[in-house]
């Protein structure tokens, strides 16, 4: 999630291959056995084709008598999702994985979005054969801050087509899109609700549920790192409350 950049940027064509391709090596193999998210705070080499660095494992519950039952849910986002500055287990994901008793896997990486490229080296979009590995019951999935400024109808397009590309891969799992989530101030960018709405639109299209979980953080500095850009923990408690409630209210966790 990065303060807004003025203007769009120019950039090439998705590299759709080479994302996956780098997305569905040895870290992604690490991935699918640890249950592991991201680390927020490395980035991928992508001049010298190096994989993506991962963060300690967190783990994912094997099927059990105990767990055998319960919801397996994935979770793709970006650094507010993957807990970025915060000790592994304090992300919101995690918080409510702990509270509701599913079982979960954060696919969350820093400095991604649907059109930009973050520390894994890959859209959301190289995510995708991840989802189709895990075949989770429910995709949590949520729109972010860090494609603000990009071409709007690049944002709309890669939004929609990873989507439907999400769903492709994991074609019984239910699709749960989640609204952008800006900082403390109240003043929003116009972008919180544009990508916010492309978002909407693209789930509707697979038959998914969107939710709007409003802004949990506004008007709450005391709850944001000194970046200005990423939650403390208390920051994570009040985001997971926000997710829980409104999966709550649509009928998605009792």
């Amino acid at each position: 999630m990065p303060r807004p950049r003025s203007g769009s940027t120019v950039r090439p064509p998705r590299p759709r291959i080479a994302a996956i391709a780098a997305i569905t090596g040895t870290a992604v193999t690490a991935l699918l056995i640890s249950g592991c998210a991201p680390d927020p705070g490395s980035a991928a080499d992508a001049a010298g084709g190096a994989a993506p660095t991962f963060a300690a494992p967190v783990p994912t519950p094997n099927p059990t008598s105990k767990t055998a039952n319960r919801l397996r849910v994935t979770t793709v986002g970006d650094s507010l999702m993957s807990g970025y500055g915060l000790d592994l287990g304090q992300a919101w994901p995690t918080l409510l994985a702990d509270k509701e008793h599913i079982t979960l896997t954060n696919l969350a990486c820093g400095g991604m979005g649907f059109v930009v490229s973050g520390d894994c080296g890959t859209p959301y979009a190289g995510l995708v054969p991840a989802l189709a590995a895990l075949q989770p019951d429910v995709v949590i999935v949520q729109s972010s801050s860090n494609d603000f400024g990009e071409d709007p109808d690049d944002i709309r397009s890669e939004t929609i087509t990873t989507v439907q590309e999400m769903h492709d891969a994991a074609p019984d799992a239910r699709i749960i899109g989640l609204s952008t989530i800006w900082n403390d101030d109240a003043d929003l960018p116009d972008d919180v609700a544009s990508t916010s709405d492309d978002l909407r639109i693209a789930v509707g299209m697979v038959d998914g549920v969107f939710l709007d979980v409003g802004q949990p953080l506004s008007g709450h500095a005391d709850w944001m790192q000194a970046d200005d850009v990423h939650p403390t923990p208390r920051g994570q408690q009040a985001i997971e409350h926000a997710v829980l409630t409104s999966l709550q209210g649509a009928g998605i966790l009792p």
